[in-house]
């Protein structure tokens, strides 16, 4: 079995958004902890190498302790920064609107005596580095020697491949997901430019990571990619739950076939994210390999990024100068951060107040029209009460089509409008949870 050093930075991650209980606020360590959550939960051997303020340092040792950490070592220094990371958006229904605290007058360095130690003392034979303010280089230094396996996750910032270009690192996996940049910026949002930018002498294999869409892995010794579903379930919070996801891959790829390594990494990353509680956490998915069988039968949902583009979103409500439109608002930056195609008709074919001539009130209506019949989907925001939201959600209702009803201040009363909705929302996750739920339906996107 594998013996995983993580390499990172520490946090205290502040989510500002989230609910536990009677508390506004839930805080708790992040960083490489994420990871460390999942080796303690399915009982992998693992080691912490940290990086970050020395205030810390009682926190991480005792919690290393209490995670069945093999060891940890303290093998960087953050100064002049707190390692506070606030978190807007917990559930990432779109974009999480991180902030590291203090971040750009952090001074960083690496004990790399430590770091060098902690290899030859724990002898892994997976390194997992998750990149951040330290020097990289110092790293890569330390790393020339190693002959094991190193996986690198780029989920933020451009710049960090080049060092391990530059050090001759050819690695194992390079780990990101649909919101980094380098997929976003460097590759154009596309799988097949990502396959070419990290090519097979920087990385033997690549693992994209989806959100609530699913996963796909590509092996350049084959050329394939390997795709995997996503198995939804209420989210609590998204925040760490890629790192879990990296160490269920990291700790298993190496004894069950790819395909159920990501399906039972896909599965453990979802009951990450269904809790805060560590507890729950591990019994949910102690006996990893009882859940393998499971996971092989469940369908989950596959909506891979590329997919999403083929999916036409209705955005009913009442779009007017003179309403407040922000939860409208909203509902289309989400929609876009993960790829559908949303539409706004009172944008697209202009606002109808009563007094234009009667061809072009027609022209109008027969454009909405041919819009809904051109979405799978319609999102009705119930911000006041509008008749033309209620015949539009009508309307895709009677043709079959699944509809979600956002209401987030419970002002939906009528027992007709809450039936006829497919279903009712009133958080932001919620909405995108089920826009994953109904669209990754066989045969939804040829309706």
């Amino acid at each position: 079995m594998s013996r995983t050093l993580v390499i990172g930075e520490a946090y205290t991650d502040f989510h500002l958004n989230a609910l536990e209980g009677n508390e506004k606020h839930v805080v708790r360590l992040g960083g490489v902890f994420h990871s460390a959550r999942a080796f303690h939960a399915i009982g992998q051997e693992y080691c912490l190498a940290v990086i970050s303020p020395s205030y810390l340092n009682e926190s991480i040792s005792e919690y290393a302790t209490q995670l069945c950490a093999s060891s940890h070592y303290f093998v960087g220094l953050v100064d002049k920064c707190p390692n506070v990371m606030v978190i807007a958006e917990s559930t990432e229904a779109g974009h999480q609107g991180y902030e590291d605290v203090l971040k750009d007058q952090a001074v960083a360095s690496i004990d790399g005596e430590t770091l060098s130690m902690a290899i030859i003392e724990f002898n892994p034979t997976d390194i997992l580095i998750y990149p951040g303010k330290y020097d990289l280089a110092s790293i890569i230094d330390i790393l020339s020697g190693y002959e094991g396996k190193v996986h690198v996750d780029f989920q933020y910032g451009t710049d960090q491949l080049k060092y391990f270009v530059d050090g001759g690192i050819t690695l194992e996996t390079a780990i990101l997901s649909t919101s980094s940049d380098m997929f976003k910026i460097d590759c154009g949002c596309s799988s097949d430019a990502l396959v070419e930018h990290l090519h097979p002498n920087i990385a033997k294999n690549i693992l994209l990571k989806e959100n609530r869409g699913g996963s796909k892995y590509y092996q350049h010794s084959s050329k394939t990619w390997t795709l995997a579903p996503a198995f939804p379930i209420e989210t609590k919070h998204s925040v760490g739950v890629g790192d879990c996801y990296n160490a269920v891959l990291i700790s298993l790829g190496s004894v069950l076939e790819i395909s159920d390594t990501l399906r039972l990494a896909a599965y453990i990353s979802s009951m990450y994210s269904s809790t805060w509680h560590h507890e729950f956490f591990c019994s949910y998915v102690s006996n990893y390999e009882q859940l393998i069988e499971i996971v092989q039968m469940m369908q989950g949902t596959e909506l891979h990024w590329e997919e999403r583009q083929n999916f036409h979103i209705y955005i009913a409500g009442p779009d007017f100068d003179n309403v407040d439109t922000l939860w409208i608002d909203k509902v289309e930056e989400c929609l876009r951060y993960h790829n559908f195609v949303p539409h706004r008709p009172v944008k697209e074919n202009g606002l109808i107040k009563g007094h234009e001539p009667e061809v072009q009130q027609q022209e109008a209506y027969d454009k909405d029209i041919a819009l809904l019949h051109k979405c799978q989907i319609l999102i009705a925001v119930l911000i006041n009460d509008d008749p033309g939201t209620y015949v539009e959600l009508g309307w895709m209702a009677k043709a079959g089509k699944p509809t979600v009803l956002f209401d987030p201040e419970k002002k939906a009363t009528n027992l007709f409008l809450k039936k006829t909705a497919t279903t009712v929302c009133h958080t932001l996750g919620q909405v995108v949870d089920e826009v994953y739920h109904l669209l990754g339906r066989k045969g939804v996107a040829d309706e």
